[in-house]
């Protein structure tokens, strides 16, 4: 079942944005490499990391309609910034299109943008792999912090990003999820 969805998700990656599929590869490989690290399933983490940016290249309104479409309220913040929204989102989408019933998996799609409380290492990988892509890594150098945290333990990597985020979101007068 796990390699049927993989080929759904590949197929449905190949019709996105050249830069963002790309992305989402790159996000596959990092997810790879992290579960690995850790004893994380590796079919799940690809499966993860393939579905989490289904919906990312679409403009706000269009993620706010989607979130109101499959029964999402988003809040005050995520209303003000609707990118935050494509998380959850995705997971609808994996869960009402594609059939995916893996709890862990659908809650590591939907918080992968802000994290949450009590993530398991399958949500923890995919948040990580997102944060710490070679991309995102060359633009942000203190991400390489992160990574090489979440080398030994994701837990740590997980909240020194969050650390630098918040400071970031702070000194940029940015409003902060909950």
């Amino acid at each position: 079942a796990l390699d049927a969805l993989e080929a759904s998700l590949r197929d449905a990656i190949t019709g996105l944005p050249d830069g963002l599929r790309a992305r989402i590869l790159r996000v596959e490989a990092e997810a790879k490499a992290l579960a690995q690290i850790h004893g994380v399933d590796e079919q799940r983490s690809t499966v993860s990391a393939l579905g989490h940016d289904l919906v990312r290249h679409l403009k706000g309104p269009d993620l706010l309609t989607m979130a109101s479409r499959y029964g999402l309220t988003p809040d005050a913040i995520e209303r003000a910034t609707p990118l935050l929204v494509h998380g959850p989102v995705a997971a609808c989408i994996l869960a009402r299109d594609y059939g995916v019933d893996d709890p862990e998996v659908l809650a590591g799609i939907d918080c992968h943008t802000t994290a949450r409380a009590a993530m398991s290492a399958l949500e923890q990988v995919l948040f990580v792999a997102d944060k710490v892509e070679p991309h995102k890594l060359a633009r942000e150098a203190e991400l390489g912090e992160v990574k090489e945290l979440a080398q030994d333990d994701l837990r740590a990597g997980v909240l020194r990003y969050l650390d630098l985020n918040l400071t970031k979101s702070v000194q940029r007068g940015w409003q902060v999820h909950p």
